[in-house]
């Protein structure tokens, strides 16, 4: 609590001690009270007074400011003081980083080195100390000359923004990550399980070999692509001037990292041309678009592997949720994507408005009636389970036309859509966690931000062609 409001509170009971015992009542108490919470400029200490403790008193506890807060704006002060731009992080900052953040400033050189050794052949070989300062590696807070500042190590807002992020998405957090040590990395597939083969005991000495078998095994390629937020911050970008807006930065950009990472993972596809697209059937995407970056979930059934695809041609029904399962089979390899052991492992994401019309399915009514899959944890986004499996709505699943793509123009998507797919069958691969940038432009009387990140994207299919996805599926057409 501020040192004021205390002094203020000794000194009003103090001068009740100038008053007769008899008038120091519970009544007269009860009024000296009242009168301390009435007092505005108490009250407005009170309310501020919050947050870490050990910044209460500071302008940063007015805010309401954490670690994450405090360290993100010593990040981008500082930047301007090495770029030549403003005083820098004042010392009521300085005072406040050095009491709240264990963090360090180390060189992007050793960063790289590091992560150079981070993993070997997708195994870590790192130090959990050295893994926690990868997760916070990538960000430079300086100009854009290349390797020209230092990077804060093991900072809270970077892990924030993770933790804010991955919970928030709906569907990129249920898919597994690893850390990509090349712009362009290499995951093994699982593609046949050996044969287990009849056979008779060996008696003599000179009995021959018995059969082999082989484990046939493939790759799959990830590439990092790069995506980044970029925004402008008009007039000075003062200590004073950002501070109130230093959480509310921070928590859009987690919710942008949560949208675009799942909208990555489901829409993708590089199909950059007038038609075709997914996502922009009858147009040519701008070629910023996000999702032109890799080929994702919906494109698996929609365009790689056809045969992975249910046209509801009307009103969605339960035969169609639970038929579907049947199409992610690979007979081949007695690989079976639908009807997986645990339950979680296979998920049904669709558009709001179809989403919200499963949840009032007789089966998935009586399902919750009857505690089916109570013992499971709720997926976020999760409006029920349909025979075991949750049903996600997301924002990232579009109304399309009757194709199962998305027109350019609005009034022509209004079927609903479901893409079912196995987790397991996907993998997602960061190169750069994040970086934020500041650079200041004296012609606008403008500081720019820029958030970037490098992440790429695995599909596994056992026959090395996309056409042999067999973890994903679509559901189509669907008339709402």
């Amino acid at each position: 609590m501020d040192n004021s409001i205390v002094n203020d509170v000794v000194a009003r009971v103090e001068s009740m001690a100038t008053e007769t015992r008899a008038a120091v009542s519970e009544e007269r108490i009860r009024q000296v009270v009242e009168g301390i919470l009435a007092d505005g400029e108490f009250a407005r200490k009170m309310r501020f007074a919050q947050g870490d403790a050990r910044l209460f008193g500071s302008k940063f506890s007015r805010h309401n400011l954490g670690a994450a807060d405090v360290e993100f704006l010593y990040d981008l002060m500082s930047a301007r003081s090495r770029a030549g731009i403003g005083r820098g992080p004042s010392e009521e900052l300085q005072k406040a980083f050095g009491a709240i953040s264990d963090a360090q400033y180390m060189s992007e050189d050793e960063i790289r080195r590091i992560d150079g050794r981070a993993l070997d052949d997708m195994f870590p070989r790192v130090s959990k100390a050295q893994g926690r300062a990868l997760e916070a590696a990538y960000r430079a807070m300086d100009t854009a000359e290349s390797g020209y500042g230092q990077q804060l190590i093991g900072a809270q807002y970077v892990g924030d923004l993770w933790e804010a992020a991955r919970p928030a998405s709906r569907v990129f957090n249920l898919i597994d990550t690893f850390e990509m040590t090349a712009p362009t990395a290499y995951l093994p597939v699982e593609v046949d399980i050996p044969e287990v083969l009849l056979v008779s005991e060996s008696t003599a000495n000179n009995s021959s070999n018995y059969t082999t078998v082989k484990t046939g095994s493939q790759r799959v390629s990830v590439s990092a692509s790069k995506f980044v937020v970029h925004q402008m911050w008009s007039g000075e970008l003062e200590e004073d001037s950002i501070l109130p807006f230093v959480p509310y930065l921070r928590r859009q950009a987690a919710l942008a990292v949560a949208h675009y990472s799942d909208s990555l993972v489901l829409n993708g596809d590089t199909t950059n041309a007038a038609t075709g697209n997914i996502n922009l059937d009858d147009a040519d995407p701008a070629d910023t678009k996000h999702y032109l970056a890799f080929d994702g979930i919906r494109h698996a059934a929609l365009v790689d592997n056809t045969s992975n695809l249910i046209d509801a041609g009307g009103a969605l029904a339960f035969t169609d949720l639970r038929d579907v399962r049947g199409l992610l089979l690979d007979t081949t390899r007695l690989t079976d994507w639908g009807h997986p052991t645990d339950m979680n492992d296979l998920v049904y994401v669709a558009d709001p408005q179809t989403a919200d019309h499963i949840a009032t399915f007789d089966e998935v009514i009586t399902a919750r009636q009857y505690g089916a899959g109570l013992n499971a944890d709720l997926l976020n986004g999760e409006v029920g389970r349909i025979i075991g499996h949750p049903v996600i709505s997301s924002m990232a699943v579009s109304k399309t036309e009757a194709d199962g793509k998305v027109s350019t123009t609005g009034a022509n998507n209004v079927k609903g859509q479901v893409v079912v797919f196995n987790r397991r069958g996907f993998k997602a691969g960061w190169r750069r966690r994040v970086r934020v940038e500041v650079e200041r432009i004296p012609a606008t009387d403008q500081t720019r931000i820029v958030y970037s990140m490098r992440m790429g994207f695995g599909r596994f299919t056992p026959t090395g062609a996309a056409s042999g996805i067999e973890a994903a599926a679509v559901i189509y057409n669907v008339t709402l």
